[in-house]
């Protein structure tokens, strides 16, 4: 079955607009560091509240880039392992600006200190 153009269109612009807050970029560049992260593990590297977490972890699941798994009361998020090439290439460049950018950086080395549950 092939895809409509102008749908393939639309989820590529959809997808760029989720990732075009820099909230989201900075949990995207931690999952792109770590395979999977439970969303306590993000508030005390970004400095955000819960609730803002939240909200944003559900927009990136609603445009398919992320799945969860319950353990407890805890949810760990891990990103979907895609074959589609611009979704692979859009997350690839998480990856270019976490080379340059010193927020991206930090939070990549602020992962590495450690994880709360």
């Amino acid at each position: 079955m092939k895809t409509n153009p102008e749908e393939s269109l639309r989820s590529a612009a959809q997808l760029m607009n989720v990732l075009a807050d820099p909230a989201r970029l900075r949990i995207l560049n931690l999952l792109r560091a770590k395979a999977e992260l439970c969303s306590c593990d993000i508030g005390p590297i970004t400095g955000y509240i819960p609730s803002k977490i939240s909200r944003h972890l559900s927009v990136l699941k609603q445009v398919d880039l992320l799945q969860e798994r319950r353990e407890g009361t805890f949810i760990h998020y891990r990103l979907i392992r895609t074959t589609d090439p611009v979704v692979k290439r859009v997350l690839g460049t998480v990856d270019l600006l976490a080379r340059t950018d010193l927020q991206l950086q930090a939070d990549r080395e602020s992962l590495s200190a450690g994880v709360c549950c």
